[in-house]
């Protein structure tokens, strides 16, 4: 291993200028409408004198050191919502939004992405830096909902779609972070996308698109939406809800829609798949009970809520090994409240039965490579090693509160 002789400086200047402006416009009873617009502008620099890391990462000699890696580039867009409600009766609300959202774009600081696939192939020179950009994300969210409300029962209901333009994807491939937009070409790739090709000469990936045509929403979210309340006398209260969330990458997909540049070859399972951390399916569930004791204005608190998650990919590369199955975790309090809630004392639990799931996989660095998708799709061995950051364990306590 062998590290550079200065130290490595990065400095990302962001400027962000916000108009607002929101109108709000009563339509004739019962009908209303909402509108809200953002201007956000922004701009960013960086600079990399070397780096200490690696060798065997690639672009970690010194001679970089030689190179004035600069570039710059400024971003804006304006956001906003728009909302259309009517109540076709008092306990009734229906409504129909649209909403735009961005992210800034910015650069992967780490610097072996320097020249992409040929970053180790070719000497680097200072037109590279512009290669570590990484563009804006996009969103445009549609929603159709209705929300139902007596005195002891809630409903609401919604449908909702998502579609991202230049979704922002960082993947660590077991040797250094790859930083790429998710997006989608309007031209039929021809599998390009998700197979292991490039150029024997030239080291290139296979799978470009024409800028011009590299203008389609890389990734998708849409489904459905119900959560229900209901109090059936004044200290109880349940809780229920359900999402249905398909969350998946679109097919023929590339990584910018300013250059149409080739997918990663490491993102090889992501087109037409299922997101990582996006279960289809989440249920959560609550009761509180807050009954009277005695005449003095004490009260007791019995509190247990719950979050069911079915099956979903944990790495951003969607390898096997990586997959959490569906848990549930559970979490509850009890406790004992004076006379106004002028304090408390309350024990609580989280993770109440102990379940251990993944919350992120990685690729262990530098150990092994390929996975088993990798053998079934191309041949040869896979021998890589995988490691997690595990969900906190079951922990409990006791917290004592005073307002004063």
């Amino acid at each position: 291993m062998v590290a550079d002789g200065r130290s490595s400086l990065h400095a990302r200047n962001e400027e962000i200028q916000r108009q607002v402006q929101q109108q709000q416009q009563r339509l004739p009873d019962p009908a209303g409408s909402a509108r809200a617009l953002t201007r956000t502008q922004s701009g960013a620099t960086a600079f990399a004198q070397g780096i200490v890391t690696l060798t065997c990462t690639g672009n970690s000699s010194t001679a970089l050191n030689g190179l004035n890696l600069n570039d710059s580039f400024g971003d804006g867009e304006f956001t906003g919502t728009a909302v259309l409600s009517w109540k076709p009766f008092t306990k009734l609300l229906t409504y129909a939004s649209y909403a735009k959202g961005y992210k800034a774009g910015g650069y992967n600081l780490d610097r072996s992405d320097l020249g992409g696939v040929n970053g180790v192939l070719s000497a680097r020179s200072n037109a590279d830096a512009a290669g570590l950009r990484f563009n804006a994300e996009k969103v445009n969210n549609y929603e159709i909902g209705a929300k139902f409300n007596t005195r002891q029962f809630t409903l609401n209901v919604a449908a909702f779609r998502q579609e991202f333009t230049d979704f922002q994807l960082n993947t660590f491939n077991g040797s250094i972070f790859v930083v790429q937009n998710v997006q989608g070409c309007k031209d039929n790739l021809n599998g390009l996308d998700s197979d292991n090709g490039f150029n024997p000469v030239t080291g290139a990936q296979t799978g470009t698109c024409a800028p011009n045509r590299a203008k389609k929403a890389g990734v998708i979210s849409q489904g459905v939406e119900l959560e229900a309340t209901m109090s059936p006398i004044k200290q109880v209260t349940f809780t229920a809800g359900y999402t249905y969330a398909d969350t998946f990458a679109r097919k023929n997909l590339v990584g910018s829609s300013t250059t149409g540049e080739a997918l990663d070859r490491a993102l090889f399972l992501l087109p037409g798949s299922q997101l990582s951390n996006a279960p289809k399916n989440v249920v959560t569930t609550s009761f509180a009970w807050t009954p009277d004791i005695g005449k003095n204005g004490l009260s007791g608190l019995f509190y247990v809520d719950s979050r069911l998650s079915s099956d979903y990919n944990t790495g951003s590369d969607l390898a096997p090994e990586k997959k959490q199955d569906g848990f549930a975790v559970v979490n509850a309090r009890v406790g004992l409240r004076g006379k106004d809630q002028i304090w408390a004392l309350e024990f609580w639990a989280q993770n109440v039965f102990n379940k251990n799931y993944i919350q992120v996989a990685f690729n262990t660095p530098f150990q092994g490579a390929g996975s088993s998708a990798n053998v079934a799709a191309y041949g040869g061995t896979g021998n890589a090693l995988y490691s997690a950051f595990l969900a906190e364990p079951r922990t409990y306590g006791l917290t004592l509160r005073s307002r004063f």
